[in-house]
């Protein structure tokens, strides 16, 4: 599973995350322009086989106009830190497996408490 932090997301989160996927990586990362639209991040994504996360709503848009790939797994969440973002999505790594490798849904929504 390859997964792709936006850019509204801390690179820090990368660490933390391996427990989900040692392939993800994060926008300034990317050999795209910087900084990277939305399109940019979402047509490398979709050429490279990676799902996005993260917490902007254009993004939405874009897989309801466009359709997947690639999946969005899009975090609404308000105001919570780094470290309380990793905790919500690793609480849900079995769902984001599931979602990513079989489930047919575009999208993933998590939300916060």
């Amino acid at each position: 599973m390859k997964l792709l932090l936006d850019e509204n997301l801390s690179w820090r989160m990368i660490k933390m995350l391996v427990s989900i996927s040692e392939e993800i990586i994060h926008v300034s990362d990317l050999k795209i322009t910087q900084p990277a639209t939305d399109i940019s991040i979402w047509n490398y994504a979709k050429k490279n086989g990676f799902t996005i996360i993260s917490k902007d709503d254009d993004f939405e848009k874009i897989v309801l106009l466009r359709k997947a790939p690639p999946k969005l797994i899009y975090l609404k969440t308000y105001n919570l830190d780094t470290k309380k973002l990793v905790d919500l999505i690793l609480e849900n790594k079995d769902k984001i497996i599931q979602f990513v490798n079989y489930i047919e849904n575009d999208i993933f929504e998590i939300y916060s408490n």
